[in-house]
């Protein structure tokens, strides 16, 4: 559990020695490996060379989400990595019997924030890719999303509609096959304690397998309905053949609030609409 984890806060002066500030925006600070980027109250951090650190957002120095794949630690090796402005792309290698080559793109601020709420909206989309050396593996990775929310709904987007399956609830126990021959897309929507705003996860049906939600509660004082949610999103088959690549996504966009939650039927028609990946 990470309620109330802090985090050392840095000075501009601390954040910029030995590191390269992205011109385009003053708010993101990098070098060729780490990015830490602030918008509104909002801060993310992503380093590329911690495969399974992912991405972190934190708010007034406590962390509230983290998104990141779950990698075989012991096996994994980075091999290479660049940031361009909003763009970081690490490569590794999992060098267990599975001998896989992985490479995972963070992308902030994609074109998925809501535009009525534009200047406090955040967007952070996840492209991950998975190819095997052998003739023959087992190329299946999961994304845990883990989140501080005192509820969730859920809603499935198809032909047009988002229809929501549950009121704001626990869920304690949640799983969701999502293989289907019409792509759909699942939504999951937080609210987070002592935000205005929500924190949306859409994935799409086409490419990834199905999803686990799991909770526990979280004693704390500051918030005190708030519960630990861990989204477990299955990508990839369990049997993949050499010189066959395989892409999926994943996105997480903070938004207006529950109460207003028709930005997350605009951003699931779009995300939706788009073209499949390059395999």
């Amino acid at each position: 559990m990470f309620f109330k984890m802090q985090i050392k806060k840095s000075t501009t002066q601390e954040i910029n020695r030995g590191l390269y500030t992205n011109t385009t925006d003053k708010k993101v600070h990098s070098n060729s490996f780490e990015w830490i980027h602030k918008i509104g109250s909002v801060t993310t951090r992503v380093d590329l060379q911690e495969p399974g650190a992912g991405m972190s957002l934190t708010s007034n120095d406590t962390l509230f989400s983290m998104l990141r794949i779950l990698f075989p630690e012991p096996f994994v090796i980075f091999k290479d990595g660049w940031i361009r402005e909003h763009d970081a792309t690490g490569i590794y290698a999992i060098n267990d019997a599975r001998q896989l080559q992985t490479s995972v793109l963070w992308r902030l601020q994609s074109p998925w924030c809501p535009v009525k709420d534009l200047e406090t909206s955040l967007s952070a989309e996840l492209i991950l890719s998975n190819q095997t050396f052998r003739e023959q593996s087992d190329g299946a990775l999961a994304v845990e999303c883990t989140v501080l929310a005192t509820s969730v709904r859920t809603a499935i987007w198809s032909t047009d509609t988002l229809a929501w399956e549950t009121k704001p609830m626990e869920l304690k126990n949640y799983r969701r096959d999502c293989a289907h021959e019409d792509v759909t897309v699942q939504c999951l929507l937080f609210e987070l304690p002592g935000f205005k705003q929500s924190l949306a996860l859409f994935a799409r049906s086409d490419e990834i397998h199905h999803t686990t939600l799991t909770s526990t509660p979280i004693e704390g004082a500051n918030a005190p309905k708030a519960r630990e949610y861990v989204l477990k999103s299955h990508f990839f088959p369990t049997i993949i053949e050499k010189g066959v690549l395989h892409r999926g996504r994943f996105l997480a966009v903070i938004g207006p609030s529950q109460a207003e939650k028709d930005w997350c039927l605009r951003t699931a028609d779009a995300f939706s609409r788009q073209p499949p990946l390059l395999q």
